[in-house]
């Protein structure tokens, strides 16, 4: 059988391309894994955060590359997306945050839906089958996709085999090697939307505690590389939540983070609010005065406290005015060192893949050979966190599976 097209891949995008494709059609999905959309039942801890409704034009700033990203989107947007959803019988929920969630807050609920338009069209779908070799056989103008057990013939292939977060998911960056072999240029993957480990981890007894709005600076040779302002998440052993995340990809060993807790706070009017604080209530004990007047979680008021060496137990009236600037110092100017980022195993997704020079978007071909073609994570696009990667996968697929109809 000579199948129309080849999908590598059941990720988010291949799926979802898949479930676009028409019944006319004869389309064979190829996946390693014993059953497809693992990475995307994992997505957004299980709940599956699948879009922002924030409009389209901020939406495209979100990602390393604006313009490529404004290319892909516009054909197929984050309404778009929900319209579709919600045709196929699927309730979904805003946040006041502006994140897009099925009602249900189940990954599942999203791959059920998509599996049943897939099935609905009779399309093929192969678990188990690594793809081990592609060829395009010129004389016949047919791509040979190689498997583990057998060999099918195509006149379109679609890569949609993801990056290198989660490898765990199968999705381990490996098939760059035969997208090498046929002289696709790469860029090599590397954790993105990770977390940071640092010197001297104060914060241990933080875990799970989030603060929002935290200003960070990230310094570099004394210049400033990166000014962004977003929600810090403690962990157990590192620093995370949007503000890190979204940064990650910029953030190098060695590299100074500055973070302003309080950054609605003015250091000078803090310091006069605090000494009225304690000349009026001299008997209250400073940590109780802080918490009265910083709007920071108890907990990391004392953390703030312990590093600063001011025992919390003090009376207000004991604690010298030099400490108290010290205190708010460290609630302004929290220095901290990176010792490193997390690796894929913890990456939400992965900065790098097929370099945006080879690739057409305006209908996600190769340039070199237009019968192949490539959708999602595999791309060397990366949005932040918030459901801007899983809209650029299926705005990918759709654009993909656009151009196929005017082919």
């Amino acid at each position: 059988m000579i199948y129309d097209v080849i999908i590598i891949g059941a990720g988010a995008a291949g799926i979802f391309a898949a479930a676009n494709l028409l019944s006319d059609r004869k389309v064979l999905i190829l996946e390693k894994n014993d059953r497809p959309g693992i990475k995307l039942l994992m997505t957004g801890s299980g709940q599956c955060n699948i879009t922002n409704i924030e409009s389209i034009k901020t939406f495209t700033k979100r990602y390393n590359n604006p313009g490529v990203a404004r290319k892909v989107l516009f054909s197929f947007n984050n309404r778009m997306l929900m319209d579709y959803f919600e045709g196929l019988g699927l309730k979904l929920i805003v946040r006041e945050d502006g994140k897009v969630f099925p009602q249900s807050l189940k990954s599942k609920d999203i791959l059920d839906v998509l599996m049943r338009e897939i099935c609905s069209s009779k399309h093929q779908l192969n678990c188990n089958e690594s793809v081990t070799d592609i060829k395009w056989q010129e004389s016949i103008g047919l791509f040979s996709v190689v498997t583990g057990q057998r060999k099918y013939t195509s006149k379109k292939v679609m890569v949609a085999t993801g990056g290198q977060s989660y490898p765990k998911s199968g999705s381990d960056g490996s098939f760059l090697d035969i997208l090498a072999k046929i002289g696709v240029k790469m860029n090599s993957f590397k954790p993105a939307l990770t977390s940071v480990k640092v010197v001297q981890y104060r914060f241990k007894n933080l875990s799970g505690v989030a603060i929002p709005s935290v200003r960070l600076s990230i310094e570099r040779d004394s210049k400033a590389v990166v000014k962004t302002k977003g929600d810090l998440l403690f962990t157990h052993d590192s620093l995370s939540g949007p503000v890190i995340l979204n940064s990650s990809r910029h953030i190098r060993v060695d590299d100074k983070m500055i973070f302003d807790f309080i950054p609605q706070f003015d250091e000078n009017r803090l310091l006069e609010e605090m000494m009225h604080q304690i000349s009026s209530n001299p008997r209250k004990e400073i940590k109780t005065i802080f918490e009265d007047s910083i709007i920071l979680p108890k907990r990391l008021v004392e953390s703030l406290l312990d590093i600063t060496a001011i025992d919390r137990r003090k009376k207000a009236s004991e604690v010298s005015k030099k400490n108290i600037q010290r205190f708010i110092g460290n609630c302004k100017h929290y220095e901290v060192t990176v010792m490193y980022k997390q690796g894929f195993e913890n990456a939400m997704v992965s900065a790098g893949g097929v370099s945006s020079e080879e690739i057409d978007f305006d209908n996600m071909t190769w340039l070199r050979n237009r019968n192949m073609i490539f959708i999602g994570e595999v791309i060397d696009i990366d949005g932040e966190t918030g459901g801007y990667n899983l809209q650029f996968a299926f705005s990918s697929a759709k654009k993909a599976v656009l151009g196929l109809l005017f082919d």
